[in-house]
């Protein structure tokens, strides 16, 4: 009965197998739906348009955009979770994903658990800029005024608890300083504000921040993300100036159901990694300055992990708030 049980539980395990392998080969069999967390017209929204245009050519399916604004993103993913496990509805996510779960105690949904990353797309390059009322003109200047006047250096974010925030917290703890965050409503009024020189400290995307850089209304002091900039040439990072590991979260990724079957997972984000790099593709990251990246699910699942530890550490360790606590 034992040998019988065994061979009743093999034969059944193979057949799931078969089937989400042919589930796999015939996938997609319906339309594919991009659902974004952000309103029509955004930024993120003319960069989910690309992956939608290059998935479509990939795929030979149709890709349709599903707005589900709202929560910070946790509308739309729970929205995904909810969509079953086909893997035909997939989710639109930025870096601020993995930061999320350090501050909301009652998260809907565990990121790893609940969801499948299918793949990293994009990462943007960040730099600080300064006024020129601002009297330094490199970083170690920086470090050493804002050492040596705590609480004088404004840093905007657009958002208590946000990217722009937290890595402005690692900052001022790494070097030793105090920064008098400024939260707004929006980048625009942020950098009415910068420009005035009423902001002494701005992280700005590089493609926002080149045209002011340039005319010489800011200085750009150092770069916040993980890898020099082309653009900039000799402008170096905050890691290579005495910050091991320091890096701005500015990433773009796409989230899939977490009961979706691995080899769908594998099957859509080989197809987005060839999407983001077609030549139409190209050109769209060369004119906002962002890195094409399409990584596996596994090089996308480590990022999540490694940053979700990261920002739930240092945001207990250093008693951070939230816009909304």
């Amino acid at each position: 009965m034992k040998a019988l049980s065994s061979l009743g539980i093999c034969a059944a395990a193979l057949f799931s197998i078969s089937v989400a392998a042919q589930d796999a080969a015939n996938f997609p069999s319906k339309p594919l739906t991009l659902v974004m967390p952000y309103l029509p017209g955004s930024t993120s929204d003319r960069l989910a348009r690309v992956f939608q245009d290059g998935l479509t050519q990939e795929l030979k399916q149709t890709v349709l955009v599903d707005y589900k604004p709202g929560a910070s993103g946790m509308i739309a993913n729970s929205y995904v979770i909810k969509s079953g496990a086909d893997g035909h509805v997939f989710s639109f996510t930025a870096a601020t994903a993995a930061i999320l779960p350090a501050f909301k105690k009652d998260m809907p949904y565990d990121l790893l658990k609940d969801m499948s990353p299918v793949s990293l797309m994009l990462k943007d390059t960040y730099v600080l800029v300064v006024p020129p009322s601002l009297p330094v003109n490199t970083y170690e200047e920086y470090v050493a005024y804002a050492r040596a006047n705590p609480g004088a250096i404004n840093w905007s974010t657009v958002g208590a608890g946000g990217a722009l925030h937290l890595s402005g917290e690692w900052l001022a703890k790494a070097i030793g300083a105090k920064f008098t965050f400024v939260h707004y409503k929006g980048s625009a009024t942020a950098e009415v504000d910068l420009l005035a020189g009423r902001i002494q400290s701005s992280p700005k995307g590089l493609a926002s921040a080149l045209p002011i850089i340039r005319s010489g209304k800011v200085k750009a002091i150092a770069v916040l993300t993980a890898d020099r900039t082309a653009l900039l040439p000799g402008l170096r990072t905050v890691a290579e100036m005495g910050v091991p590991g320091f890096e701005h979260p500015g990433w773009i990724a796409i989230l899939g159901s977490g009961a979706t079957p691995p080899a769908i997972v594998a099957k859509l984000s080989a197809a987005l990694g060839r999407a983001v790099k077609l030549p139409k593709a190209m050109q769209l990251w060369e004119s906002v300055a962002v890195n094409p990246v399409g990584s596996t699910p596994e090089e996308f699942r480590q990022v999540l992990t490694r940053e979700m530890a990261h920002w739930k550490k240092f945001v207990d360790e250093n008693n951070i708030k939230a816009e909304d606590e």
